[in-house]
């Protein structure tokens, strides 16, 4: 974006999308708590709702930024990309920062249980 490259900028917009995606159908298979043996055939909104449990809330709710980002790399003008960039890479910016603070809420929660159970070990 910085060098005026619209739809290179959207292809790496994209790529971070596309791999929060990815990371969330992994943490959703390593939990066993998921199973779709379908899942590589799904359009990028029905891999979304079907991960919904394992993803930022943000994502979730405008999933509609990733077929911005693919008209971007498909169809857009170098211009329409750059018009468009500033609210679509706030909005990866908004979803990666959701990630962040769940991972550190879940990390905070770890530490405490683990506290709390050596507490209870000590006074018993």
């Amino acid at each position: 974006m910085a060098h005026g490259v619209g739809i290179g900028a959207f292809v790496y917009l994209r790529r971070i999308f596309e791999d929060l995606i990815e990371q969330a159908q992994k943490e959703a298979l390593q939990g066993g708590q998921w199973a779709d043996g379908d899942f590589e055939k799904k359009r990028m909104a029905e891999k979304i709702d079907s991960l919904k449990n394992f993803l930022p809330p943000f994502l979730v709710q405008n999933k509609d930024v990733y077929g911005i980002l693919s008209k971007g790399v498909h169809d857009l003008s170098e211009q329409e990309c750059l018009e468009y960039f500033e609210p679509v890479k706030v909005s990866i910016l908004m979803i990666l920062d959701q990630k962040r603070q769940e991972q550190e809420q879940k990390k905070r929660e770890t530490e405490v249980r683990q506290a709390i159970g050596k507490i209870s070990g000590k006074i018993r």
